[in-house]
C-alpha cells in the first residue's frame, strides 16, 4: 500500500497529458500505440497522468473513463468543442498522434483547425512523413508542425525529410523510437510449445491487411521454399484495415486465400483473422523464426510491425522502405527488392539452412530493440513534455525558469515497510527478498527516520509516525552505555561483536535530529532531543569526514526548532571549520575537494558547509560549499547525465576513476545538496543539476538503465557493468526516498518563495 499523501491531494505535482488519438477498443494501430505510451507514462507519472480525446470513425466503442471527450472524425464542430474542453481543463500538455487518415477534412486538415484553437502546448508524434506529399498533404503537415511546440519522429530519415521537404526547423524535431515491450529474449521454441507448433518453422506477417502490405509476394515466394522445407508455416495475423474493409470489404483477403489455394499451400499458410491484444501478439510473434515485411511502398517512414519485431529479437526480411533501410542496417536484418518473390524465397531458404546466421541477425535485432524499450521511451517523452511545458508556462512560474513543472513519481514507501518488522529494518535483500542473514541495521534505521520525518512534515500522513516510532525504539536499544551505537543486530535480536562505527554514530544522530524536528511535543520527540544533547560531547572524537557530515545533518535538523541551543551551534561550527580547513589544505586549481579522493556519499560534505551557512550565517561556508559542489558536478556530469563515482576502486586524484558499481546514495546526496544550494544561493543551475542527479535513478545514466521500480517503491543497490543490481536494499531505497521528497518540497513549497530572496542573493554574491 502506498502511503497516502493526505496533505498534498489538492496540489498537482505532475504533468497532466491529454492524448489526442484513436483509442482502444477501436481496432487501429495508432490506438494501440497510444495505449502503450499511456501505460508506460503511468509508470513514471502515476496512473492518472494521462487522459484521451478519442477520434471516432462513426462506430460506437465502449471506452474507459479516461476518455474525456469524443470527436466525430468528420464533425468540425466536435474539433472546436474538444479544443474548448482542453483549454478549460487542468491539462498541461497535449500529445497529438498524427496520421493523415485519422482526422477529417481534405487531407486531414480538420486537426489544424483544432490546433489553432488550443492554448495548451502541443507535442505531435508523426506516424507518417511522406517524402513526396500531395499539395494538400504538404499544407496539413506544415501547419500541424507550426502549431506544435515539438514534433516527434521515430527514425533519422524522417528528420531529413521534415527539414528538406517541409522546411520544419531542426530544433523543433525530436527523435524518439516507436517503443517496444521491455522483455527478456526467449527462444521461439518456448512460444511454439504453447501454440503446438514445435515441429514447424514459423514465418510471420502481422498487422492490418491492405494491398500495400505486399503479402502476395511472400506467398508467391513459398512454393520453392517448401519443396526443400515442407515444415514451413506462414502465419498471417491480423484483420483487414477498417478503412479498407469499409471501402472494398474483404476483397484483398479473399484474393490472398485464393492465391494460397492456387499455389497448393493450404497446409503451409494460416490466416488468423483477428485484432489481437498485446499478450496474444506477444505469443505469436515469439513463436516466429522469421518475420516478413514485404511492403510495396518505399515511403513508409515508420513501421510498428518492424519496431515490435526488433524488440522481440526476430530475424526480419523486409523490402527496403525508409524505416527498414535504417532499422535493419549493419546486420540487423535482410532486405529484398520490392515485388521480388524469387529473391525473397532465396533469402528465406538461406536463413532456414543457416541457423547460426539467423540467430546472429536475431541477436543484433534484439540489441537494437533494447534501446527502444518503453521504459526508455517513456522517459524520453517525459523529458520532452517537461521541457515544452517549462518553456510555455506563464506567470511567476515562467519567470523562474527552473520552477518548471517537473514530473515526479509518486512517493511510495511501501518497500521500506516490507523491509521493516517489529524489531527494525533489514539492510540487505536477495533479488528484493529480505535477507535475514545480514542483520538489522542502525545505519538504515537512522536514515529511515529522516525519510519518514521529512515525508510527514510535507504531507502530514499520520501513518509515517508509526514507522518513525519503530526506528526510534531500535536506535534506543542500539545505543551503548558509553553513548555510541551498535550498528548490526542479528535476527535473534543479539548484537554480534563489532567495531564501533563513526558513520553509524553520525547516521543515528541524523535520524534523531530529524525526529526532534518532527514530533517535538510527543514523548518520542523529547526522547530524541535528550539523546542528541547527550551525544554532543562525543562529536569532538569524530575523525571521518562522512561521519561529521551525517552528524551535521542531525545538528542542523535539531537547530530548526532549537536555534539557540549553544552546544549544538558550537558542534556544528567545529565540524564546518574542520571541513573548511580540509578543503583549503587539499584544493588546487583543478581539484576543489576535502580529500585526495572521491568515494561514497560525496555530496554530503558540501551539504554540511551549506547547512553551516544556513544556521550560522558564515558566508565562507556558503561559498566554499558551492565551490566544492561545483567541482563534484564538473567531475561527474558528463554528456548530459551524471556518471557517479564507482565503488570498484573509487577515484583518487591523478588516477583513473572507477565506473562501476555506482551507488544510489551518491545520486540522492547530490540531489538533496543541489536543492539546498538552489535554496541558499538562488543560482538556477543547481535546480537543473538536482533534477538531473535524481533522474540517474530513472535511467539518465551511463547505461540508460533505471534503478527504481515505481510499482513497489524499491531501488536497486547499484549500477553494475551489466545494468541495475538485482538486489534492492534499504540504503538504496531510502536514498531515493530522501531525494524524491526534497524535489517535492521544492515543487510544493520552496519555489513559491524563490523571488522573495533575490535581493539578499544579489548582495551576497557581490561580496568578495
Amino acid at each position: 500500500m502506498v502511503l497516502t499523501q493526505s496533505g498534498a491531494k489538492s496540489v498537482r505535482k505532475r504533468l497532466q497529458i491529454a492524448i489526442v488519438s484513436s483509442v482502444l477498443p477501436r481496432p487501429c494501430g495508432i490506438a494501440t500505440f497510444s495505449n502503450s505510451i499511456s501505460r508506460s507514462l503511468s509508470h513514471v507519472l502515476g496512473r492518472e497522468a494521462t487522459s484521451y480525446i478519442a477520434l471516432n470513425d462513426g462506430q460506437e466503442y465502449q471506452y474507459t473513463s479516461r476518455v474525456t471527450f469524443e470527436i466525430g472524425q468528420e464533425s468540425l464542430e466536435d474539433y472546436h468543442k474538444a479544443a474548448e474542453a482542453i483549454n478549460d481543463s487542468s491539462v498541461d500538455v497535449v500529445s497529438l498522434q498524427h496520421e493523415y487518415g485519422l482526422y477529417g477534412g481534405p487531407d486531414g486538415n480538420y486537426i489544424v483547425d483544432f490546433l489553432s484553437r488550443v492554448n495548451k502546448p502541443v507535442v505531435t508524434t508523426l506516424h507518417t512523413v511522406l517524402e513526396k506529399p500531395s499539395p494538400g498533404q504538404y499544407k496539413t503537415l506544415v501547419e500541424v508542425a507550426a502549431f506544435s511546440k515539438a514534433v516527434v519522429v521515430m527514425n533519422r530519415l524522417a528528420i531529413k525529410i521534415l527539414t528538406d521537404v517541409y522546411d520544419v526547423p531542426e530544433f523543433k524535431i525530436r527523435l524518439i523510437p516507436h517503443g517496444v515491450a521491455d522483455k527478456f529474449y526467449l527462444d521461439p521454441i518456448y512460444y511454439k510449445n504453447k501454440l503446438n507448433l514445435t515441429d514447424r518453422f514459423v514465418i510471420m506477417t502481422f498487422g492490418f491487411l491492405s494491398r500495400n502490405k505486399g503479402i502476395e509476394v511472400a506467398i508467391e515466394s513459398l512454393p520453392k521454399v517448401i519443396e526443400k522445407h515442407p515444415n514451413v508455416l506462414y502465419i498471417i495475423l491480423g484483420i483487414t484495415h477498417p478503412v479498407v474493409k469499409r471501402r472494398e470489404g474483404e476483397e484483398y483477403r479473399e484474393y490472398l486465400e485464393a492465391l494460397v489455394q492456387e499455389k497448393g499451400l493450404s497446409d503451409n499458410v494460416r490466416f488468423e483473422n483477428r485484432f489481437v491484444d498485446d499478450d496474444t501478439l506477444d505469443l505469436y510473434l515469439g513463436a516466429a523464426d522469421v518475420v516478413i515485411c514485404p511492403y510495396h511502398s518505399d515511403a513508409q517512414v515508420t513501421s510498428g510491425v518492424l519496431s515490435l519485431s526488433l524488440g522481440k529479437g526476430k530475424t526480419i526480411i523486409s523490402t527496403p522502405y525508409l524505416h527498414a533501410r535504417e532499422a535493419l542496417a549493419n546486420g540487423r536484418g535482410r532486405l529484398v527488392n520490392f515485388r521480388d518473390s524469387i529473391g525473397m524465397g532465396e533469402v528465406i531458404s538461406e536463413l532456414i539452412e543457416n541457423p547460426d546466421e539467423r540467430r546472429a541477425i536475431a541477436g543484433e535485432a534484439f540489441i537494437a530493440g533494447q534501446a527502444m524499450g518503453w521504459e526508455i521511451v517513456s522517459h524520453q517523452y517525459t523529458d520532452l513534455f517537461e521541457d515544452v511545458v517549462s518553456k510555455s508556462s506563464a506567470g511567476q512560474f515562467q519567470q523562474v525558469r527552473q520552477g518548471r513543472v517537473y514530473t515526479l513519481p509518486d512517493i511510495n514507501l511501501n518497500y521500506l515497510k516490507e523491509l521493516t518488522d517489529d524489531t527494525g529494518i533489514i539492510q540487505h535483500t536477495l533479488y528484493g527478498i529480505p535477507d535475514f542473514k545480514h542483520d538489522y541495521s542502525a545505519d538504515d534505521a537512522g536514515r529511515a527516520i529522516v525519510a519518514y520525518a521529512q515525508y510527514y512534515n510535507l504531507f502530514r500522513d499520520e501513518s509515517a509516525l508509526t514507522m518513525v516510532d519503530k526506528y526510534l525504539a531500535f536506535l534506543l536499544h542500539a545505543r551503548r552505555d558509553d553513548g555510541w551505537f551498535y550498528n548490526y543486530m542479528d535476527y535473534n535480536r543479539n548484537f554480534p561483536e563489532q567495531e564501533i562505527s563513526e558513520d553509524t554514530f553520525g547516521r543515528c544522530l541524523w535520524g534523531l535530529g530529524a525526529a526532534t524536528r518532527l514530533v517535538q511535543n510527543r514523548a518520542q520527540g523529547l526522547l530524541a532531543r535528550t539523546i542528541v544533547e547527550e551525544s554532543i560531547p562525543l562529536i569532538d572524537q569524530l575523525t571521518y569526514t562522512r561521519a561529521k557530515a551525517y552528524t551535521a545533518c542531525g545538528l542542523a535538523s535539531y537547530l530548526v526548532l532549537h536555534p539557540s541551543y549553544e552546544p549544538a551551534q558550537i558542534a556544528l561550527k567545529n565540524i564546518c571549520d574542520s571541513l573548511l580547513h580540509m578543503l583549503n589544505e587539499n584544493r588546487s586549481v583543478d581539484w576543489v575537494w576535502f580529500e585526495d579522493f572521491l568515494t561514497y556519499d560525496n555530496a554530503r560534505l558540501a551539504q554540511t558547509l551549506l547547512l553551516g551557512y544556513r544556521h550560522l550565517r558564515d558566508v565562507r561556508y556558503l561559498k566554499a560549499g558551492l565551490n566544492a559542489l561545483d567541482f563534484l558536478i564538473r567531475e561527474q556530469y558528463q554528456n548530459g547525465f551524471f556518471d557517479m563515482i564507482g565503488n570498484e576502486g573509487w577515484y583518487y586524484r591523478g588516477q583513473e576513476r572507477a565506473l562501476f558499481s555506482q551507488q544510489p546514495v551518491d545520486a540522492g546526496a547530490l540531489t538533496e545538496t543541489c536543492m539546498l544550494a538552489m535554496a541558499l544561493s538562488g543560482k538556477e543551475k543547481y535546480l537543473e543539476m538536482g533534477y538531473a542527479a535524481f533522474q540517474w535513478y530513472l535511467g539518465r545514466n551511463r547505461l540508460g538503465k533505471p534503478l527504481y521500480n515505481s510499482i513497489n517503491g524499491a531501488c536497486s543497490d547499484g549500477l553494475e557493468p551489466d545494468g541495475a543490481s538485482r538486489n534492492r536494499g534499504a540504503e538504496a531505497t531510502i536514498s531515493f526516498a530522501l531525494a524524491l521528497v526534497s524535489l517535492y518540497r521544492w515543487e510544493l513549497i520552496s519555489r513559491f518563495y524563490y523571488r522573495d530572496r533575490l535581493t539578499e542573493w544579489s548582495e551576497l554574491f557581490q561580496q568578495d
